[in-house]
């Protein structure tokens, strides 16, 4: 599994046309993340692919994203709509990303110190999932169009 940057290119596109989430109760679509990222270059759109097919997709927010949330504007960067495709799900592919989240932000962005990210109080299976990749439950709640939020965090310099 390998985690790369959304650039336009034609195999992208055809993957993301193709990539398959119905239900956005509590995320955003891969084409929703790109479109905002063009922008805002703050947000960086962030594709899952594991042998070779997308299978999952996110978002990493710099700035504003985690400072929202009251995390460090300079130093965290916050997860926002992560999301697997429908056909790769039960297959613990969202606990393999968030278990390599960290190098990646370390190799691509220096500065980055903490990793930070809302999941909804009524998203049980998300917020296992966190936690199983290392995230912790900073205690402040925040509320979002579906009510409470949780804000997790991850220290990268562990």
């Amino acid at each position: 599994m390998r985690l790369i940057e959304y650039t336009e290119t034609k195999e992208n596109l055809r993957m993301i046309h193709t990539y398959q989430l119905t239900d956005l109760t509590y995320t955003g679509s891969p084409v929703s993340i790109i479109s905002k990222s063009k922008y805002d270059l703050d947000r960086k759109p962030i594709m899952i692919i594991d042998n070779e097919r997308l299978v999952g997709f996110f978002c990493l927010h710099l700035h504003d994203g985690p400072a929202y949330y009251g995390g460090n504007f300079d130093t965290d960067v916050l997860i926002r709509a992560l999301s697997i495709d429908e056909r790769y799900r039960h297959q613990h592919l969202a606990l393999s990303a968030m278990l390599i989240v960290n190098k990646y932000v370390q190799e691509n962005f220096a500065n980055i110190e903490r990793i930070i990210l809302a999941v909804n109080h009524a998203n049980l299976v998300a917020q296992n999932t966190y936690k199983k990749a290392g995230f912790h439950d900073s205690g402040i709640r925040t509320y979002g169009k579906l009510g409470q939020q949780f804000i997790f965090y991850k220290n990268l310099n562990l």
